[in-house]
């Protein structure tokens, strides 16, 4: 049943009926053996139908009790909704125009600023919180000594709120991250599996993220991709389900395979040496990578994907033939070693670009 704007009160029923009926206010109050006051007051909404009002109308009317008390519930539940909805507009511009726009492409609301307390009202429900100050409590709890928010602070970064809890949001209601709540998360057995991890990566195709979620669903990490709202400026991010299961989450933004790669290891880095429960974002811009422990985890990505060398072996290397052979040797997809040449400016950005895989779509939650 679609929610109106309005609220039409059981008294206004009780009016048309008497007008029908052509009798007075006065008549009908004889009739239910109360007063034209009281009456009156129902029939302006001002008096709610009670159990015995409603057994006394039956008689009179017709309409079962059942009906009367069913008109004043859905009435007192219209007029709340409505105050509710008008004390929720006042919030309307928290909200990221491009968070609505996700919203309702995963049709979670068909509101719009037009309507702004049920648009309010429609992103509190999906971020199950009953109220403004719920949703607020409950994501700066999240954020509260999170290096992650050090790191924005750091380097004067901003992520839009309502832009990121919304795509937090949307992936806890996929199949994997549900799955995950029940993962029995084992460190030491996704050590072991970084080589491996590392083998498959080399050859990305169309079906590598999804062996590299079934791969780490062995070691009980939940790995997904889920596509980002508009602006949101990630790649990826870590974060944990009940500090016990650790979540790779990545946006898949601009899809090419170095990207998504570097994301991985970089993300699996926060999982295996930052403390459990931490959130950590991996930004689509170098400008915004400040903090020791963001800092780290690219150390990690890589001493993983190239070793000790790093990317001395790639210094020089300007043809693509080149750098496709030597990453082969090396072990790594030529996609991941372009992107590091290209952010370390090892590689004008106008080279290395065929090189790249596009893995956009290949994956998804």
């Amino acid at each position: 049943m679609t929610a109106t704007n309005y609220a039409v009160a059981p008294g206004e029923y009780l009016e048309e009926w008497i007008e029908d009926e052509g009798l007075s206010q006065q008549r009908v109050a004889e009739l239910l053996g109360s007063s034209r006051k009281h009456v009156n007051e129902i029939v302006n909404g001002r008096a709610p139908i009670t159990p015995d009002t409603a057994v006394r109308l039956e008689r009179v009317v017709g309409i079962p009790a059942t009906s009367w008390l069913t008109y004043e519930a859905m009435y007192r539940s219209d007029l709340s909704r409505i105050a509710d909805q008008e004390n929720l507009a006042a919030h309307v511009d928290d909200i990221d125009p491009s968070a609505v726009a996700y919203l309702r492409s995963l049709g979670a609301t068909d509101a719009t600023r037009r309507t702004p307390g049920k648009l309010v009202s429609d992103f509190l429900a999906f971020h199950r919180c009953g109220t403004w100050d719920a949703y607020e409590h409950l994501h700066d709890a999240a954020w509260k000594g999170e290096d992650a928010l050090a790191a924005l602070k750091d380097s004067g970064a901003t992520i839009e709120r309502s832009l990121l809890t919304t795509w937090l949001r949307s992936a806890e209601l996929t199949e994997p991250f549900e799955r995950g709540r029940s993962f029995d998360y084992d460190p030491h057995r996704l050590r072991m599996l970084l080589p491996a991890l590392r083998s498959r990566a080399a050859t990305p195709d169309a079906t590598l993220l999804r062996d590299i979620a079934s791969m780490l669903t062995d070691v009980g990490v939940v790995f997904l991709v889920v596509a980002p709202p508009k602006k949101l400026p990630l790649l990826g991010m870590t974060r944990w389900i009940e500090k016990r299961v650790p979540v790779i989450q990545q946006t898949g933004r601009w899809g090419k395979d170095g990207f998504v790669i570097w994301t991985l290891f970089h993300e699996l880095g926060h999982v295996l040496n930052d403390p459990r429960g931490e959130m950590h974002l991996e930004y689509s811009t170098d400008k915004k990578r400040t903090s020791a422990v963001e800092a780290a985890a690219n150390a990690f990505a890589m001493k993983v994907l190239f070793g000790e060398q790093e990317l001395a072996p790639f210094r020089g290397l300007t043809h693509d033939d080149e750098i496709a052979q030597k990453a082969h040797e090396i072990g790594i997809a030529p996609g991941v070693a372009v992107h590091q040449m290209h952010r370390r400016r090892l590689l004008d950005y106008r080279f290395g670009n065929k090189l790249c895989v596009d893995l956009s779509g290949t994956y998804t939650a």
